[in-house]
């Protein structure tokens, strides 16, 4: 990454994310930092949205700004810095970080602030919800109401086991919605289901849902899961593990510029691993791109045969 000397590299951490035991990497980020003669300013987020508001504020002073934080910490410093030069840098330090984890971003703190001092900066696609920014993956029915019922329940840091109860009840007790679903003008899908929208191709404890999803394409990724009950859904969890499902008959992978779901009743969302809005939902491709750190090519070139 180049580096400017009148700029400032900033930390932002969110002291919520996951379950608390990365903290101790975050001291060693800090000891790292200093090391390598990189100051640091560091800020930790208060609630909802501050991220967003914070790093607004330090966008012609950031050099770039690295988040110590899960995936929605990460879609709400990208809100505020999509469309800038501003580059960030995800650290695996929430539950699942799709995008550390998608991008190949080592955990230990001092080549995290290598990749910062010696990576490569590109380009990646953001999406809109609703009007609202978003990085990652949307869950459409039976993933929103799994977020939906955590996040109702949800009192401090959480783990993989914190989904348990909420995926167990979910799928004894989820009424599969009828949806109807447009992309880039045309109607693809008009039954019961369940959908996903990825920017990147992985997913939840390493599913590859959105399997062929680019961040980089200008383009999103949709899988339609066609499902009337739970039987349906671990035939398609099976293909999933497999990676296999979009050869299936009752799912419809493609991608999109603009789509629109519609459902019989209004269902939840999941966005980036948050709750999102209820349908019905507009997605499309943001007019404004984020920039990203990523590791040096030679770092990644097993991981990812066509670099």
């Amino acid at each position: 990454m180049s580096t400017d000397s009148a700029k400032r590299v900033y930390l932002v951490v969110n002291p919520h994310s996951g379950y608390g035991g990365h903290l101790h990497s975050l001291n060693g980020i800090r000891q790292a930092a200093r090391a390598a003669d990189m100051p640091l300013v560091e800020y930790t987020t208060r609630g909802p949205e501050d991220a967003t508001r914070y790093v607004r504020t330090i966008a012609r002073s950031a050099r770039a700004v690295i988040v110590w934080g899960g995936d929605g910490t990460v879609n709400e410093v990208a809100a505020g810095l999509a469309g800038s030069d501003v580059p960030i840098l995800p650290c695996p330090a929430g539950t699942e970080n799709l995008l550390a984890k998608e991008l190949r971003v080592p955990g230990d703190p001092y080549k995290i602030v290598q990749v910062v001092r010696a990576g490569r900066v590109v380009d990646c696609d953001m999406g809109l919800i609703n009007g609202r920014s978003f990085m990652l993956i949307i869950g459409v029915g039976f993933d929103g109401e799994v977020v939906r019922r955590l996040a109702a329940g949800r009192t401090g840091h959480i783990s993989h086991l914190s989904y348990f109860w909420p995926i167990w009840r979910t799928f004894w007790e989820h009424d599969f919605p009828r949806m109807r679903i447009v992309a880039d003008g045309e109607e693809i899908f008009n039954d019961y289901g369940l959908a996903f929208i990825g920017n990147i191709s992985r997913y939840a404890v390493g599913l590859r849902i959105c399997r062929d999803a680019r961040y980089d394409d200008g383009l999103l990724d949709l899988v339609v899961f066609g499902c009337r009950e739970q039987t349906a859904l671990v035939l398609h969890a099976a293909w999933t593990l497999l990676r296999r499902h979009p050869l299936k008959g009752d799912v419809v992978y493609r991608q999109f510029r603009n789509l629109r779901i519609e459902t019989d009743q209004p269902v939840p969302s999941q966005v980036d691993g948050d709750v999102g809005p209820s349908t019905p939902l507009d997605i499309s491709v943001a007019p404004s791109r984020l920039r990203l750190i990523i590791p040096p090519a030679d770092e990644r070139r097993s991981y990812w045969p066509w670099a």
